[in-house]
């Protein structure tokens, strides 16, 4: 299969609120010889404020945040035909799984496109930075790990990547893909094993068949920035969220497996957590002992204590009965303690793409229509959606796009609110005028010469924001 390499510059670190600014992706076949590539930036959508930390790490001016040719829309339809016509492919990134995904999702869901382009069509995704990770922690000599002042290993693409003598445009998106490709080359070369796991890894089918095959299986997972390694037995498939359930060989199961299911769920919830979780569709890392039997880490566990405790595990039904009724109960009592604690009321449009459930077939067509029919005859369409979500999203791209095919009155309802929200002057979730004032202060205040000598564009922005935001303003 086909790999494709992508990367975003954004406003902003908030999938829900912030937007893609510029798009970089390459296709390579997998022997990483270039098939196509593309890049594509577009001007900031109206009624958003972004963030000038983000304007200023990648380079966003006046110029290419307000007099870009292509609009947010446009440059999602194009980004989308791409990789609609480059699947089915492994789509790559870095740090991508929770960033890049996550903006590429949000927007095309807010734009009435289909936000799992990267996982449908037959498509796969993998993110590199968790390969990194995991070469490093099993492999430290592999690649070259650079520190920061706090003698700590980072893994930020800008530096990682000259560390491994890697020419790099840092924070463009372009930039970033061709770093974040030659990087994988260089693992490819030096743990061809760990590359084919880790492509495997993009695989929710072949997840599923190591984890079954594998008596023990070796991963990385990373918390706060240390990554640990995981001896683990597969179990079970969650009852509730359906992924993968391993035990942690470091247990030793014997002293479980008899426990019935209250005194279990009481180990268990107690602090003993036996249990480790595999998202299956996240590109996990599974490692077979042969892959890292010669590494540091094999030589410090026990291999024959871990075999004897699988082989436990593997004639323990009774124990995996019990451990899915102690993980439903959890799961259950998660989900009243949430609905208790927060109101759905404080939940908005934008942040439902997980939550508020998939479109109806009747609404997946209207999509559809609205998709190839004109901005005059979206707005009609807008009103037959059945999804409360779907119209208030086609409203604000007719707004966004051409405000002219909108009924006057629609238009003003839109146009004060965003108003409104751009000068709210509370700690909202979503950027304000006021939010970027102090954070051009901080700025201001900041003894990088290279971001002080961007704050006349950032200044230009905000005139711009001041113009359009405050005249709106008075006229409602």
């Amino acid at each position: 299969m086909d790999l494709i390499f992508y990367d975003f510059e954004t406003t902003g670190r908030d999938p829900h609120w912030d937007q893609i600014l510029q798009v970089g992706a390459t296709k390579v076949s997998k022997e990483f010889n270039e098939i196509d590539s593309f890049e594509y930036r577009c001007r900031l959508k109206p009624g958003l404020i972004p963030s000038p930390f983000a304007l200023a790490v990648n380079n966003t001016d006046y110029s290419k945040l307000i007099k870009t040719e292509f609009s947010h829309y446009d440059m999602l339809r194009k980004l989308e035909d791409k990789f609609i016509k480059w699947s089915p492919s492994i789509f790559i990134g870095y740090n991508s799984i929770n960033f890049d995904e996550e903006f590429l999702r949000n927007s095309l869901f807010r734009a009435l496109l289909d936000p799992y382009l990267t996982n449908k069509n037959n498509n796969n995704r993998a993110d590199l930075l968790e390969l990194l990770r995991t070469v490093d922690f099993f492999f430290p000599d592999t690649i070259n790990v650079p520190v920061n002042n706090k003698n700590k290993k980072t893994f930020k693409l800008d530096q990682i990547a000259p560390a491994n003598s890697i020419n790099h445009l840092a924070h463009d998106a372009f930039g970033d893909v061709i770093a974040t490709k030659q990087l994988a080359q260089l693992i490819s070369k030096r743990k061809p094993s760990f590359w084919l796991s880790f492509l495997e890894g993009s695989n929710k089918s072949l997840v599923y068949k190591v984890l079954s095959e594998e008596k023990i299986i070796f991963l990385c997972q990373t918390f706060y920035g240390k990554t640990t390694a995981i001896s683990g037995a597969f179990l079970l498939s969650h009852p509730v969220y359906n992924f993968p359930v391993l035990f942690d060989l470091n247990y030793d199961p014997q002293e479980l497996v008899e426990l019935n299911l209250r005194d279990l769920k009481h180990v268990y919830t107690g602090g003993q957590k036996f249990l480790k979780f595999v998202k299956a569709n996240k590109g996990p890392i599974l490692l077979k002992k042969n892959q890292v039997e010669d590494s540091w880490f094999f030589n410090s566990i026990n291999l024959n204590e871990f075999q004897k405790r699988s082989e436990i595990l593997a004639n323990a039904t009774a124990f995996k009965q019990n451990l899915a009724s102690m993980l439903f109960d959890i799961a259950e009592e998660n989900q009243q303690d949430k609905e208790l604690s927060g109101s759905q009321e404080d939940i908005m449009a934008e942040e439902t793409l997980y939550s508020g459930g998939f479109p109806n077939n009747k609404d997946q067509k209207l999509k559809k229509e609205f998709k190839e029919e004109s901005w005059s005859s979206r707005y009609n369409i807008c009103q037959h959606f059945s999804d409360k979500r779907l119209s208030y999203f086609g409203l604000r791209l007719i707004y966004e796009e051409c405000p002219e095919a909108l009924p006057l009155s629609v238009r003003d309802k839109i146009e004060r609110s965003v108003v409104n929200q751009l000068n709210s002057l509370n700690k909202e979730k979503w950027k304000t005028c006021d939010d970027f004032d102090k954070e051009i202060e901080i700025i201001e205040k900041d003894s990088n010469t290279k971001v002080k000598d961007f704050i006349s564009e950032l200044r230009d922005v905000r005139k711009y924001f001041e113009e359009i935001y405050s005249e709106k303003s008075k006229k409602n």
